[in-house]
């Protein structure tokens, strides 16, 4: 009987053992050279890009009636002045089926627009599961002057 417990006990603690070290596992990120943003918190403000016709402000918040409002790229000013947005970075998400040169036109067009605007920094990025920016990857930026930051980054 004595032989059982002490068995039990030494399974019990090597089950511990291997439970508290699996925790501590941390997984490694293969990203291929591929640049990943990690400035979250000095956003100013961020777009979530869908379409021309589906952009919205989500900080800070457009909104009425508690809907996020949809922003046109004619009124955008206008609605960063309403909302009093300070202009050093600007993000923009993009979803994952933009690519190739309708990718490249569609960053061309939101650092001109985010540009005249003031911005002094106009960061795309692909959009990913959550709202924290960090761990995105970086589409362009225009403080690094990448004219294409990477191809993997842009899908093509």
């Amino acid at each position: 009987m004595k032989k059982f417990y002490l068995a039990g006990k030494a399974v019990i603690g090597l089950a511990f053992v291997l439970f508290v070290s699996s925790c501590a596992t941390t997984t490694s990120q293969v990203d291929n050279g591929t640049p990943h943003f990690r400035d979250n918190g000095s956003v100013n403000a961020v777009l979530q890009f869908s379409s021309w016709d589906y952009t919205f402000l989500v900080r800070p918040q457009y909104a009425e009636g508690g809907y996020l409002q949809q922003v046109r790229r004619e009124n955008i000013e206008k609605v960063l002045e309403q909302l009093k947005v300070q202009r050093g970075t600007v993000a923009v998400v993009v979803g994952w089926t933009y690519t190739g040169e309708v990718l490249d036109r569609v960053v061309s067009d939101w650092k001109t627009i985010l540009g005249g605007c003031g911005f002094q920094r106009v960061v795309i990025l692909r959009a990913q599961f959550g709202d924290n920016l960090n761990g995105s990857v970086i589409i362009d930026d225009s403080t690094l002057h990448l004219g294409s930051v990477q191809s993997a980054a842009r899908g093509g």
